[in-house]
């Protein structure tokens, strides 16, 4: 198989001299979960990174087509991202909420602005995880129920609200969660019930829904939590007026 190299770069990286590839390994298995696991068996340790690209210990080169779950969606210590960071970090690095401060009030309201309808006020947590606990925490304390329609094939969280309304095995453990909890057919094109040869597929799939609620709850419930596209159950693209 022909190698393609990588186009040029201008970015030169910094010769590596921290700790080994090896001692690294050796430090997660004493010092880390487990459940951490790594690719390959001889895993690449990554010590740099700019735009696309990202460099080895060793002063080899990759072009990233991972990105980190897009959390480097606009490329590994762009400078626009790092000059922000940087210029925050010389001025204020943390303050409580219990105190005013301009800069979260002033995201939120730009972050509204890019919401529908009357979804403008903002709730700022550490992660998607805790973001879906606390959605499923609103809905049962607004709506004074208790059950939830989820999907399957899909993935919310590790924490146990999350886990509960994944409907995923390989990110589900045996342990007790799901209470309350009932998920619905996926509707998934390619390896569901209704193909893209059904036009009715959205139709189709959301009465399986409807059944669950009449069937499977007290016929009332708290929410309906679904991903607008499947991530971890493979890229999923519901069929067209499912989510309407």
């Amino acid at each position: 198989m022909k190698n393609i190299p990588l186009p040029s770069t201008s970015h030169q990286p910094k010769k590596y001299a921290g700790p080994s590839a090896a001692e690294v390994a050796a430090l997660r298995k004493q010092f880390m979960n487990p459940g951490i696991f790594l690719y390959y068996k001889s895993p690449i340790m990554i010590v740099e990174g700019s735009m696309q690209y990202l460099w080895d210990d060793t002063g080899k080169r990759y072009l990233d087509g991972l990105g980190g779950i897009v959390t480097v969606s606009v490329g590994h210590c762009h400078p626009h991202v790092v000059a922000a960071a940087n210029a925050q970090n010389e001025l204020i690095q943390h303050s409580t909420t219990i105190y005013l401060q301009p800069n979260v009030a002033l995201f939120a309201e730009k972050l509204a602005s890019k919401l529908p309808g009357e979804l403008k006020v903002c709730y700022f947590v550490n992660s998607g995880s805790e973001a879906n606990d606390l959605a499923l925490l609103m809905a049962r304390a607004y709506t004074q129920n208790y059950d939830v329609i989820a999907l399957r094939n899909a993935y919310h969280g590790g924490n146990a609200s999350g886990m509960a309304v994944t409907g995923h095995s390989t990110w589900k453990y045996n342990v007790p969660h799901s209470f309350g909890v009932h998920h619905a057919l996926a509707p998934y094109p390619y390896r569901g019930v209704y193909g893209y040869d059904e036009p009715d597929a959205g139709k189709k799939y959301a009465d399986d829904v409807k059944s669950l609620i009449d069937f499977a709850t007290p016929g009332k419930v708290a929410g309906f939590i679904a991903e607008s596209i499947q991530g971890v159950g493979g890229f999923v693209e519901f069929p067209k007026g499912y989510l309407k």
